[in-house]
């Protein structure tokens, strides 16, 4: 396993935002459920991270999750056209610029703030963590910090 300041960070342009429907869930618990889920699953956890003497600290503030895409949906993504937004979608990554790390491996929750500590650039500040499951054995794990 690399340290976390070895992996790598890339600036990503999110040109539309990713919805979800909220659903109150850990980390722990939606990386669990993407398990058991078909290729597709997408979820997300909104976090506020701090940074202390001690190291980071981080505390979830919302979460939700959405099936895969349908055939047709991805059809009209890989022509460059994204999806409306769903009835019951209410959470969202917002389009931007953002710091963007996929990990090389599936983390517990308690390991993220020892993760995101090389990539922190202020005092306190939003973090959007993906859980998104790529195929029927393989979720990745994806870290979002807004560059605003």
């Amino acid at each position: 396993m690399r340290p976390a300041s070895a992996m790598q960070r890339l600036k990503l342009s999110l040109a539309s935002p990713l919805f979800y429907r909220s659903r109150t869930m850990s980390l722990d618990e939606a990386i669990a459920r993407a398990d058991s889920e078909a290729p597709g699953y997408d979820a997300a956890i909104i976090c506020r991270y701090s940074c202390s003497d001690d190291g980071a600290h981080i505390a979830g503030m919302a979460s939700g999750e959405r099936p895969g895409y349908t055939e047709d949906e991805r059809r009209m993504i890989e022509s460059g056209i994204m999806p409306e937004r769903k009835a019951g979608e209410d959470l969202m990554i917002p389009a931007g610029e953002y710091l963007f790390m996929q990990l090389p491996y599936i983390p517990e929750e308690k390991e993220i703030p020892r993760i995101i500590l090389p990539c922190i650039t202020a005092q306190e500040g939003t973090l959007y963590i993906r859980i998104f499951k790529e195929s029927i054995l393989e979720c990745v794990i994806q870290l979002l910090f807004p560059t605003y």
